[in-house]
């Protein structure tokens, strides 16, 4: 008889248990924010523009990321035979991984809606609104190939595989699924300094930790990460006119069309769906 089962993978080592993995973890996101926070003032003495600068955000993540992985290994390094292990990079099916990167690009309009909802009680900062339109803004094809690298290449590549690779498995070791998921995604969303943004990073999170523990693997959400971060670059320059999608600062609150976050919110749960199918095997 035939039997649906999840796709195995090859056993975790028991983890300490105790606090030594939320303290690990939480120290981990301090690192890396300490470092782009350091980085950042290095890099601004000797090229004006700080992290708003494209280049200069490209640098600091080329050095921060790698940084921190390389601490994150160094610190529970017990317990992983190999740094692929280490790193949360197993295996992965073609098909996983495909829809992973649908979910990222299909789950911009939800988490965007879900920003525009928080702003009523927490009002983004001027000085945040004005650094994203800044962001996003084209200025010249180097400095966009720069902002390209650095926020949809690097950025995904280095924060799955801190969060979904790293302090997952630390997590998982110790405290089980639903625990690792829930902490590993409220840490990623508070790496992201923003209260506005915070419920949906949070949401994004936990969406990312399932996919990587359902798929014992962090690179479905390295594409998801890569894709969600790459919609904003794909959209025409009259995006900014569309309510709810980008807004200037000092504007009033305003939203998405029901319809879009409500079909987008619809191919979303879709797609985990089937990243849950994709994980399964006839026996």
């Amino acid at each position: 008889m035939e039997r649906d089962h999840r796709v195995s993978g090859p056993p975790l080592p028991p983890g300490p248990g105790g606090v030594l993995p939320l303290l690990l973890s939480f120290g981990l996101v301090i690192f890396l924010l300490a470092g782009f926070l350091t980085m950042g003032t290095i890099v601004e003495s000797l090229r004006p523009g700080g992290l708003d600068d494209p280049m200069n955000l490209l640098l600091v993540g080329l050095v921060i990321f790698p940084l921190t992985i390389y601490v994150g290994l160094r610190l529970d390094a017990a317990g992983f035979d190999t740094l692929r292990s280490g790193l949360g990079i197993g295996p992965v099916r073609p098909a996983t991984a495909g829809f992973g990167i649908a979910f990222g690009l299909a789950a911009l309009l939800p988490v965007a809606e879900l920003e525009n909802l928080m702003s009523h009680f927490l009002p983004r900062a001027v000085e945040e609104q004005t650094a994203m339109l800044k962001l996003l803004a084209f200025d010249g094809w180097l400095g966009h190939v720069a902002k390209v690298l650095a926020l949809a290449v690097i950025t995904p590549i280095g924060e799955e595989l801190i969060f979904r690779g790293i302090m997952l498995r630390w997590l998982r070791r110790s405290y089980g699924r639903l625990i690792s998921i829930l902490v590993s995604a409220a840490l990623f969303s508070a790496a992201h300094l923003s209260l506005t943004s915070f419920v949906g990073f949070f949401c994004l999170g936990l969406a990312f930790g399932w996919i990587a523990d359902r798929a014992h693997s962090a690179l479905p959400t390295v594409g998801a990460h890569a894709a969600y971060n790459s919609v904003p670059f794909l959209f025409p320059p009259d995006a900014a006119d569309v309510p709810g999608l980008l807004s200037a600062p000092g504007d009033e609150v305003a939203h998405l069309p029901t319809e879009w976050v409500a079909g987008s919110a619809a191919v979303c749960f879709v797609l985990l769906y089937l990243v849950w199918w994709s994980t399964l095997r006839k026996e």
